[in-house]
C-alpha cells in the first residue's frame, strides 16, 4: 500500500475578490488533467465564495462533476434550461457528456460565506447526453455513518445515490461527531478528503483541507478528533 498525504497548506490557492479556491490537484493552467489525477478523480477544489459571487457561463465536456455544498446555497444554471438551487447538505451530479455550458452563483445571507467542494471524475464513456441529478443528504449526514453520494459501481446498483457515469468509481461522505470512526474502503485507488474538522488515519493526524491518496490499499480506521466532514473516493481504474 502506498499512501501520500497532501497537506492543506500545500494546495494551490487562487484568491479573488469574491472567491478563495484551493486545489488538491493541478487545475489552473495548461496541463493534462488526467496525468495529474488519482484513479479517475481529476479535480478536488475547495471553494469559499462570498454572497453574490458567480462563476460565469462556461463549457464542460466528457466529465462527471459533483458539487458538494457544505454551507450557504448555490444556484446552478445550464444550457439545457435548468435553474436549480443547491442548499447546504445537498449535492449535484452533472454529466457534461457531449457538451454543456453552465454557471454557478452563490446565494446566501449577507455576511455568510458559501463553502463548496467540487470534484471532477472521468466518465467511462465519452459523448453521453448531458444530464444532472441532485439530492439532499442532511438526514444521512446526521446518522454519522459513511454513505454513498454518487456511484457507478455494480455493487451499488440498487442504491447508487446520484449515480455516476463510471462503473469503476464511487463517492462516499460522512459527518462524524468527535470520537466516532469509519473504515476507509479498500481499492486500487482511494482518495480521502477531510473537508472539515480534525481526524486521525492510522498514525497520521489530518486537519481540514488535508487529502490522502492511497494506492492498492485502504481499510484503515479514520477517527474524528473533532466534528468532521469527510469525502472518500473508491476507484478501480486510472485514466
Amino acid at each position: 500500500m502506498d499512501t501520500v498525504i497532501k497537506r492543506a497548506d500545500d494546495r494551490t490557492t487562487i484568491r479573488m475578490e469574491w472567491l478563495t479556491s484551493r486545489h488538491s490537484f493541478p487545475f489552473a493552467g495548461n496541463f493534462d488533467l488526467h496525468r495529474g489525477g488519482h484513479g479517475v478523480l481529476l479535480v478536488n477544489n475547495d471553494d469559499i465564495m462570498a454572497p453574490g459571487g458567480s462563476f460565469d457561463r462556461h463549457q464542460h465536456k466528457d466529465m462527471e462533476i459533483i458539487t458538494w455544498v457544505m454551507s450557504g446555497e448555490v444556484v446552478h444554471e445550464d444550457s439545457t434550461g435548468n435553474t436549480l438551487r443547491i442548499p447546504a447538505g445537498s449535492a449535484q451530479r452533472m454529466t457534461a457528456g457531449s457538451g454543456i455550458s453552465h454557471a454557478e452563483r452563490s446565494l446566501s445571507r449577507e455576511g455568510e460565506d458559501i463553502h463548496v467542494v467540487q470534484m471532477w471524475a472521468a466518465p467511462d464513456t465519452n459523448g453521453l447526453p448531458p444530464s444532472y441529478e441532485q439530492a439532499d443528504f442532511t438526514s444521512k449526514l446526521a446518522s454519522g455513518d459513511l454513505f454513498v453520494v454518487a456511484s457507478g459501481l455494480p455493487k451499488h446498483a440498487d442504491d447508487p445515490g446520484l449515480g455516476l457515469a463510471n462503473k469503476y468509481a464511487a463517492l462516499y461522505a460522512a459527518r462524524l461527531p468527535e470520537g466516532a470512526s469509519i473504515t476507509v474502503p479498500s481499492a486500487p485507488f482511494v482518495h480521502v478528503y477531510l473537508a472539515k474538522g480534525t481526524a486521525s488515519l492510522g498514525d497520521d493526524t489530518l486537519a481540514a483541507g488535508d487529502s490522502v491518496r492511497i494506492t492498492s490499499g485502504g481499510g484503515q480506521a479514520l477517527t474524528a478528533a473533532s466534528e468532521s466532514e469527510i469525502l472518500i473516493w473508491e476507484m478501480y481504474a486510472h485514466f
